[in-house]
């Protein structure tokens, strides 16, 4: 069984067993007999196409054949389920991936990308989101929350999410992603891949030899040593300076200590030129035996894969279409919509390695888009099936329906980012659900 099927076949065993009524927010919880129970409450959250909270209702019920049930009740039955059980569910498909499915896991050198990004998304705004997220951003009008991921750049799996209030520090969740995978990706060794926003000196120390990094870092970061590099690729030796160190002189004492006792932290500078004939700096702990410059830029480069998976989850699977103001039922919204696209994720894998791109004049791919709208209509029906065989007749007829939908990768492009677009809702960017 391919991956995708299996993955599959995980959740919906996974979510009618016993072992899931260890996500009850209490013993207590799912034990009367209800219309939606913790299995339908699951399917309910997995199935959210970003409707009014009656309508999602509304075409939930007719899906299983219950008609009467009110929005509140929902509401107050999904107060008894832990969010956790998504990361669990989760976990499960990633474990699929990388112990049983070796062979459909891309790596770089025998190492998983993973690439560390956050993001913020609006939340129903009330004053109560307000005060509870918004943090020391008390002035922003709209309710937010931070959102950080850890994505695995080749892949195309979410490792790790962390919901946090506004603003959050990015590097501390950065760490948090750390200890969180720990058991989650094999014995794959990983690559971080980072943007600016986690560039300091601590990661560097913190990272030694063994936790392997590539980070882009401002031009004014360490400019005396990068000045005085005679290549573009070549490593750096940095010491103490009072306004480099003073930083950690409470917050990491052992690190203010290494420098403040005259020793120095040696890192890998890598200057890649932009085609606009700006400079890029990167740094990183991989050595020159192992990883070339080109590769170091080519690693780097793979990091706005993280990008395209933000938009995909916020423009076509509408993670922002929140429930409530409800702490647990936002985590809820947001964890289920991860899973989600993770086990969307593994359909489009699949069926992007079947196209026969010799037919083509342009390298095709899977219109993400469109395969969103495809599993959103068919999914939860395929989770509910208790006939192994008709399932898996309907996992086949999802994944042909998949293959359908293709579009051109059109090599050149880069287009600039607009901030203050005219139109958001464009007329070919539709969503499909």
């Amino acid at each position: 069984m391919k991956y995708a099927k299996d993955f599959t076949t995980r959740i919906s065993s996974l979510v009618k067993s016993e072992e899931i009524k260890n996500y009850r927010k209490n013993e207590k919880d799912f034990t009367r007999k209800r219309k939606m129970g913790i299995q339908q409450i699951i399917c309910y959250l997995l199935n959210k196409k970003g409707l009014s909270n009656k309508m999602e209702i509304f075409k939930f019920n007719n899906l299983i054949d219950v008609k009467s049930i009110s929005a509140p009740a929902v509401l107050k039955q999904r107060e008894k389920l832990d969010p956790e059980v998504f990361i669990y569910l989760k976990d499960e498909g990633l474990k699929l991936l990388y112990e049983k499915h070796k062979e459909d896991v891309k790596t770089y050198k025998g190492h998983l990308l993973a690439g560390i990004d956050g993001t913020d998304l609006e939340i129903p705004n009330t004053e109560k989101t307000r005060e509870k997220y918004n943090g020391k951003c008390k002035d922003i009008s709209c309710a937010r929350i931070t959102m950080s991921t850890m994505y695995d750049l080749l892949n195309k799996n979410t490792l790790d999410t962390i919901v946090m209030e506004y603003n959050c520090s990015e590097q501390l969740m950065a760490k948090e992603h750390l200890k969180n995978i720990e058991s989650k990706h094999g014995k794959y060794p990983i690559i971080r891949v980072m943007d600016r926003g986690y560039s300091n000196l601590e990661n560097i120390y913190e990272s030694g030899d063994k936790d392997k990094f590539v980070v882009r870092i401002p031009m004014s970061h360490f400019k005396n040593e990068i000045n005085n590099m005679k290549t573009s690729d070549e490593i750096i030796e940095i010491g103490y300076e009072y306004n480099r160190a003073k930083h950690y002189k409470e917050k990491n004492q052992e690190l203010y200590n290494y420098l403040s006792e005259g020793k120095k932290i040696k890192v890998r500078v890598v200057k890649i030129e932009l085609p606009t004939g700006e400079i890029e700096i990167l740094l990183t702990n991989l050595e020159k035996k192992e990883f070339s410059h080109e590769e170091i830029e080519e690693i780097y480069k793979l990091r706005w894969n993280i990008e395209t998976n933000y938009s995909y989850i916020k423009e076509s699977l509408k993670i922002e279409t929140i429930t409530s103001s409800k702490d647990l039922l936002i985590k809820q919204d947001i964890h289920s919509s991860i899973l989600v696209f993770n086990i969307i994720q593994s359909y489009i894998n699949e069926s992007n390695e079947k196209i026969k791109q010799e037919k083509y004049k342009n390298k095709m791919k899977i219109n993400v888009n469109m395969a969103i709208g495809i599993f959103k209509d068919a999914f939860i029906l395929v989770i509910l099936e208790e006939d192994i065989k008709k399932r898996t007749e309907m996992m086949d007829e999802l994944q042909n329906t998949i293959e359908k939908y293709i579009v051109p990768i059109k090599p050149g492009r880069n287009p600039k980012r607009r901030t203050n677009p005219k139109n958001k809702y464009h007329i070919n960017k539709r969503k499909s659900f």
